[in-house]
């Protein structure tokens, strides 16, 4: 008979190892959880000393404390704070799980400062933004899951980037979310591709892509991708802790599409809206798991159809709180 087999083995916490009774519901030296463990995100039943959910791939503890996280946390509210106050570097948004991080105002050469891009990447000119939160990464398609019907993705996966989806789709997603997690003056949109440049270069650093390079060492290409999305979060972040800003899949962004903007801007955070017309192309930035390291780059620019969706071009969301 093995250890594990032996008859009337008292229990002790899955945690600790600390000897309890039936029918308690903490244990009385660690105060962890007596019940089996779950995923905080699936609910899924996983194993103590398991560290990821092998059903939904979400994490199991915090990477700083090693605190097991609880139902509905997707980050320890030890480590990270709970409310987006100003000075707040983090904000978990409670109904996803959506990580937010604080971009601080400021102002930036916005455009392709290394000479090998294209037209409409020029003028490189000064712009001035306040500050803004925005996503860690690409919505995946379990935060989509949690407030819409259905999963369009080619590519599934828990953790990978949500792909498939329209403009209309992005909307209806955005405004699930402010019902579900506004108030408090939080406003959830698509980044201007000011605000998704600035971030995507670090806060305005001279960066060709986003955290530098080597590109392979931060950015999903088709040299590296395998020919599919992949996980979001899996390489280098930027200097903000950003992830897949480069590579892995193109991010609607919430300005409509001229070859001009560069010589159009305001000096203070730019937008360009449409103007009349029944058809209306959007930017997008960031580059793709299908396309090279060059479309990858921070300043590259390109559009779509409102109505365009494909499995190498997703979102990213930002939030501000009160005046931003």
């Amino acid at each position: 008979m093995t250890r594990s087999e032996t008859v009337n083995a008292d229990p002790t916490c899955p945690a600790c190892g600390e000897p309890v009774r039936p029918g308690w519901k903490i244990c009385p030296a660690c105060e962890g959880p007596l019940s089996p463990p779950a995923c905080p995100r699936c609910g899924a039943e996983v194993r103590p000393h398991w560290r990821r959910c092998p059903e939904c791939e979400a994490p199991l503890v915090c990477a700083d404390c090693g605190r097991r996280l609880a139902a509905g946390e997707a980050a320890c509210p030890q480590c990270r704070p709970a409310g987006p106050a100003a000075a707040d570097k983090t904000w978990t948004e409670p109904v996803t799980g959506m990580v937010f991080v604080r971009v601080p105002g400021g102002t930036f050469p916005m455009g392709d400062g290394f000479g090998d891009g294209v037209e409409n990447e020029t003028p490189v000119h000064e712009v001035r933004l306040d500050a803004f939160h925005i996503a860690r990464t690409p919505v995946t398609q379990a935060e989509w899951r949690r407030l819409m019907p259905a999963n369009p993705s080619r590519f599934e996966g828990a953790d990978r980037p949500v792909e498939q989806v329209a403009w209309a789709d992005v909307a209806a997603f955005l405004a699930a979310l402010g019902r579900a997690s506004g108030g408090a003056g939080r406003r959830f949109d698509l980044p201007t591709e000011a605000q998704w440049e600035y971030a995507a270069r670090s806060g305005g650093r001279a960066e060709r892509w986003a955290g530098g390079d080597p590109v392979d060492a931060l950015a999903w290409t088709e040299a590296n991708s395998g020919g599919a999305s992949r996980p979001v979060g899996r390489l280098r972040p930027n200097g903000l802790g950003l992830y897949d800003m480069s590579g892995n899949v193109w991010e609607w962004c919430r300005d409509a599409f001229r070859a001009d903007a560069y010589r159009r801007h305001a000096a203070a955070d730019p937008l360009v809206s449409p103007v009349g017309g029944d058809r209306v192309d959007r930017v997008i930035r960031g580059g793709s798991w299908n396309l090279d390291a060059w479309s990858a780059r921070c300043a590259r620019r390109f559009a779509y159809p409102e109505d365009f969706l494909g499995p190498a071009l997703g979102f990213r969301v930002v939030m501000t709180v009160g005046d931003g």
